[in-house]
C-alpha cells in the first residue's frame, strides 16, 4: 500500500506540471492572434537565453553535472548547425602523441573516410587502390563497434586518429547496412592499416585502341600526383596517343595544389584554375597556371569522366577543363563539395575545424552543393539524388556553352548509372566469397594468366572458372543463377578481383579500362561540343 501510495504520490506530482504548464500557456496566450514577428533577434538576446537555461539546469536540474561538459555538448552543436562538414574535437579525447605520430608517418591511418550523423559514423568512401577498397565496404555503411567495442569518437578526424595503428597493423569494424530490400545485414571486416598516398595515385595509363590513351586518377591525396600523371603521359606519348580519355570518378580529392597542377597541364600558362572566397582576406586566393614542367599544355583533345564520387580536387579539375572548353565532361553530376576548412584552437585544448571559405571555377561557378535547410543525413543521401538544371545558376564558356552551377560540376553529355546489380552479387560480396575464391584461384592457377600486359589485353577467365565459383558459393550458402545475363555479370565480378588479387590495384584498374562500357562510351563523345576539341 505504502508502494502504491507513493507511486500516485509522483503521477499527481506529473499531472500537477502539466497541468501547471498548460495553465500558465493559457494565462499567456493572447486573446487574439499576435501580429508575426518581424524583428530579428540579436545576438545579445540570444546569448542572455543561453544564459538563462543554463542557470534553469544549474539550479533546477537533481544531478550533479559537469558544467564544461554541458558547454561542450552546446558547442558541438553549434558548429554542426552551421553546415555539414565542420565539426569539433574536444580535448577531453585528443590523444596529442597519437595525432602527432599519425600527421609524422609514425602511425598509419585506416583507408576508410567517414562523416557523421547524429554522432553516427557513416562511411563515405574508402581509397581507391588499399585492400579495403576490395572488401565490400560501401558508401553508407554504418560503423557500429571497433574490434568489438562501441565507438566513441564524434568526428571524422577523431575517428581517424582512434583508428590508426602500426603499418601493416588490422582492426576488426563491424557494420550495419541497408539493403536495397529493406532488410539488413551486419557485417565484419579485418581492415589493414596502410597509408594509401604510398600507392600511385594513377594506377593504370592504357591505350584503348591505336589513338586513345586511357588514364585514372584515383585520388589527389599526396605530392606525386601530378608527377605520376607526368610519367604516364609519356608513356602514351611514345606509343602514340593522339586523343586522352582521363578518369576521375569515384575520386573523392584531396590536395587543391595537386589538382591545379595536373588541370595545368592541359591549359595554357597564366590560365585561372580556380578562385576562393570567405569573410576573410586569408580566404581570397586565385590559383592559375605556372608552367613548371612542360613549356606548353598538352594538345590532346580530352574527355573527363566524373560520377557523385568525385568531388572536391577533382571537382576543381573537372571545373577548370569544362569552363576552358578544354574537355567533354561525361557521367553523372559530381558530389558538390568544394569548401575551404581550417582548424582553430580553443583555450581548453579543443578544435574547432570550420568552413571558412568556397572555391569557384574559372567562370565563377559554385560548386559546392546546398546544404541549409537539409540534416546532414539527407545532405549525404542527397549526393546520390538525380539533379537537374532548372533553376541553377549558369555562366557561359568562351565557346558560347552554357554551364551549370550551384551543386557539383554538371556533365556535357549525361549517362545514366549503371542498374543494381542483382541480389546475389551484393550477397556474395557481403560474405566476402569472391575475394576469397580469387586467393585460392591465384595461387593454384595464377601461372596460366600470363603477365598483367598479357591480360589487360584481353581480360577475361574461362568457363570454368564461373562454374567452379557458383560450387564455391552454393557450399557457402548462395546460389548464382546460370544463364547468359548472370554469368555476364558474374564474369565481370570475377575478372576483377583476380586481377586484383595478382596485381593489385593496377590489375583491377587495366581490366577495367577494358572491360568497363561506361569507358567505351566516353571514346564516342570526342568532339561533341563547339570549342577546344
Amino acid at each position: 500500500m505504502r508502494t502504491r501510495r507513493g507511486t500516485l504520490a509522483v503521477l499527481l506530482v506529473g499531472l500537477a506540471v502539466t497541468g501547471w504548464a498548460a495553465e500558465a500557456a493559457a494565462q499567456a496566450a493572447p486573446a487574439k492572434p499576435a501580429a508575426p514577428v518581424t524583428r530579428a533577434r540579436t545576438a545579445a538576446e540570444d546569448l542572455q537565453l543561453f544564459s538563462q537555461v543554463f542557470n534553469q539546469i544549474r539550479v533546477n536540474h537533481p544531478d550533479s553535472l559537469d558544467s564544461h561538459r554541458l558547454f561542450m555538448a552546446a558547442i558541438q552543436a553549434m558548429v554542426q548547425a552551421t553546415d555539414p562538414h565542420s565539426y569539433v574535437i574536444p580535448a577531453v579525447r585528443l590523444v596529442p602523441g597519437k595525432e602527432e605520430q599519425l600527421r609524422t608517418g609514425k602511425l598509419h591511418p585506416l583507408p576508410v573516410a567517414f562523416y557523421f550523423v547524429g554522432g553516427t559514423p557513416i562511411v563515405s568512401g574508402v581509397a581507391a587502390g588499399t585492400e579495403a577498397s576490395r572488401q565490400d565496404i560501401l558508401a553508407g555503411d554504418e560503423l557500429v563497434a571497433v574490434d568489438g567495442e562501441p565507438v566513441r569518437a564524434e568526428s571524422a578526424i577523431e575517428l581517424e586518429i582512434q583508428l590508426a595503428g602500426p603499418k601493416g597493423s588490422t582492426v576488426t569494424l563491424a557494420f550495419e547496412r541497408r539493403r536495397s530490400d529493406g532488410s539488413y545485414a551486419t557485417l565484419t571486416r579485418k581492415v589493414k592499416r596502410e597509408r594509401f598516398s604510398e600507392e600511385t595515385a594513377v594506377p593504370a595509363a592504357v591505350m584503348l585502341d591505336g589513338t586513345t590513351g586511357y588514364i585514372r586518377i584515383t585520388t589527389f591525396v599526396g605530392e606525386k600526383v601530378a608527377s605520376d600523371l607526368r610519367s604516364a603521359v609519356e608513356r602514351l606519348d611514345k606509343q602514340g596517343m593522339q586523343r586522352l580519355v582521363l578518369d576521375l570518378r569515384q575520386n573523392g580529392g584531396g590536395s587543391v595544389d595537386e589538382a591545379a597542377a595536373v588541370a595545368g597541364e592541359f591549359l595554357p600558362s597564366g590560365a585561372i584554375i580556380y578562385t576562393s572566397e570567405g569573410r576573410r582576406n586569408v580566404s581570397v586566393d586565385t590559383g592559375r597556371v605556372k608552367r613548371s614542367f612542360w613549356r606548353s599544355e598538352r594538345p590532346y583533345p580530352l574527355v573527363v569522366m566524373i560520377d557523385d564520387g568525385s568531388a572536391s580536387a577533382s571537382e576543381l579539375v573537372a571545373g577548370a577543363l569544362q569552363d576552358h572548353d578544354r574537355a567533354v565532361i561525361v557521367g553523372q553530376p559530381s558530389f558538390g563539395k568544394s569548401l575551404m576548412m581550417r582548424g582553430f584552437p580553443l583555450s581548453d585544448g579543443s578544435v574547432i575545424v570550420l568552413v571558412v571559405g568556397q572555391i569557384r571555377t574559372p567562370c565563377g561557378r559554385v560548386v559546392q552543393r546546398e546544404y541549409r535547410s537539409l540534416s546532414s543525413r539527407d545532405y549525404y543521401r542527397a549526393s546520390r539524388a538525380e539533379r537537374d538544371t532548372i533553376g541553377r545558376p549558369t555562366c557561359k564558356t568562351a565557346s558560347g556553352r552554357t554551364l551549370y552551377g550551384g551543386g557539383g560540376i554538371y556533365p556535357d553529355i549525361r549517362v545514366p548509372r549503371d542498374e543494381d546489380p542483382p541480389s546475389w552479387h551484393a550477397r556474395v560480396n557481403e560474405l566476402e566469397l569472391p575475394l576469397t575464391w580469387a586467393g585460392g584461384y591465384v595461387t593454384e592457377k595464377g601461372a596460366a594468366l600470363g603477365t598483367l600486359d598479357d591480360f589487360a589485353k584481353a581480360p577475361s577467365l574461362p568457363d570454368a572458372a564461373l562454374a567452379e565459383f557458383r560450387t564455391f558459393a552454393s557450399s557457402r550458402g548462395v546460389d548464382v543463377p546460370s544463364g547468359a545475363p548472370h554469368d555476364e555479370v558474374l564474369r565481370l565480378l570475377l575478372v576483377r578481383t583476380v586481377a586484383a588479387a595478382k596485381w593489385g590495384s593496377a590489375g583491377l584498374y587495366q581490366a577495367e579500362a577494358r572491360l568497363d562500357p561506361a569507358i567505351r562510351n566516353a571514346m564516342a563523345q570526342f568532339g561533341k561540343f563547339s570549342g577546344r576539341p
